[in-house]
Formats: structure tokens, C-alpha cells, sequence
């Protein structure tokens, strides 16, 4: 499609086991367009995690293609991959990720020190994220410092403050209560809005599907349904 930014066809994960194979993703075909709200739903082991990882370039494909902005993932070499991924992708993971010896701000400056971002620059950018995610009063703390929930919202801000193009998120809300959730996904909602983020989940969460505009669900590998959810007002 003429606007897409991430088409996958025919794609094919293996993972090698003990006299054989073990197939992770069947023959995907997906194309994901410039502004989405989507969800990868599914039970686990159902290849969430594995499309994210192939689409952010975190990994690559057995068979079949997928592009990500133009570009071949598996055609990227290892400088190109994180070139494409420091630039225009933010990741959520679901364990946080934090460096434990930074504090709060440093961790969410992080990424535009790797874009060698001027300090102005930078400074202007993480006290937008703090404020975005309510983490003002804890800049100066460290990761062994905060709750599980404050440490999540860390990781979001920190995908999120580089303005990236696309952010896939896994299971970004599984350590969060229900406001903060609510909250969190209003922030992205407003992200995907206003300045055409596109948001991929892996995800089951009820709060964070009652978001969604496009729910793709996977079984064992294969994509089952596709289907427009529309959008929470």
C-alpha cells in the first residue's frame, strides 16, 4: 500500500529445537500505515513478542519479507539496524530496561545523547516527557528508588521523548494500575494524534484494547482477524 510504514509478507519465524524446529510466526502478511493505534492480541506463546522483536529490527525473519520504512530488515546490517531503530523507534519492554546507576532524567535523556541532541535541545525534550508522564518530582531518583508502576512510566517516557515514528510497546501496562494505565494511554492517544506516532502493542490487556483502533489477533503463529475497532473518544 502506497502509504505504508511497515509492510510484512509472507513471514516465517524458526527457532531451532532439539531434533528440529520450533515455528513461531506462520506466513505473516501485514501492513501497518503511518498513524496507527494497533494491537498484537493473542494468548502467550501465541508470537506477539517475536513480530515486535522482527518489525523493530531487535530480530530477523526465517523466510519472507518485511519492510520498515522503506527499508529491509533483513538486508540491514547490525550499524544500519541500530541506526534505524535510534532514530525513528521507541520500544517499551516489558521489563523495563532502566541503566540502575542513572537517575530518572538521565535515563530518559538517554536516547538523544545517542542523536548527539543539543543540551538545550535535550532538556526541553525531557522535562516534556516528565511532565507527560507525571515522573516531575522524581527526575533526580534512580531506578532501585521508584515502584514498579514509576518504572514503567519511566520506560515510556523514554521511548516516547525522541518523537519517534513508530513505538512498539510490550505489554506496557502489565505493572500499572488502572489510572495510571488510563493515563499512560491517554498520553500515547495524544502522541498518535497530534504528531502521527504509530503505536504497535503486544498486548491482552482489556485497558489497553478499549484503546485500540485495529486489533490483530494471533493463534499459534497465524494471524486469525484483523479487524477496525475504532477509537475511545
Amino acid at each position: 500500500m502506497k502509504n505504508a510504514i511497515i509492510k510484512i509478507e509472507h513471514m516465517s519465524k524458526h527457532f531451532p529445537v532439539a531434533g528440529g524446529k520450533f515455528t513461531a510466526l506462520k506466513a505473516i502478511d501485514l501492513t501497518f500505515q503511518k498513524a496507527e493505534f494497533t494491537g498484537i492480541v493473542g494468548p502467550s506463546g501465541s508470537g506477539k513478542t517475536t513480530l515486535l522483536n522482527i518489525i523493530g529490527s531487535l530480530d530477523s525473519q526465517s523466510e519472507g519479507d518485511v519492510w520498515v520504512l522503506g527499508k529491509s530488515v533483513k538486508d540491514l546490517n547490525n550499524w544500519q539496524a541500530a541506526r534505524l531503530r535510534s532514530r525513528h523507534i521507541g520500544f517499551i519492554f516489558q521489563t523495563y530496561n532502566l541503566l540502575p546507576y542513572y537517575t530518572v532524567y538521565e535515563n530518559i535523556e538517554y536516547p538523544l545523547l545517542l542523536l548527539k541532541i543539543e543540551k538545550a535541545e535535550r532538556k526541553l525534550a525531557v522535562n516534556e516527557a516528565l511532565n507527560w508522564l507525571g515522573l516531575t518530582d522524581k527526575a533526580e531518583s534512580r531506578p532501585s528508588q521508584l515502584s514498579g508502576g514509576e518504572c514503567q512510566r519511566v520506560a515510556i517516557a523514554r521511548a516516547i521523548v525522541k518523537k519517534p515514528i513508530i513505538v512498539l510497546a510490550d505489554e506496557p501496562t502489565a505493572n500499572l494500575d488502572a489510572d495510571n494505565s488510563h493515563h499512560i494511554l491517554q498520553t500515547m492517544k495524544e502522541l498518535n494524534n497530534k504528531m502521527g506516532v504509530t503505536f504497535i502493542f503486544a498486548t491482552h490487556d482489556q485497558k489497553v484494547i478499549q484503546y485500540l483502533q485495529r486489533k490483530i489477533t494471533l493463534l499459534d503463529g497465524e494471524v486469525s482477524r484483523d479487524e477496525i475497532t475504532g477509537e475511545r473518544s
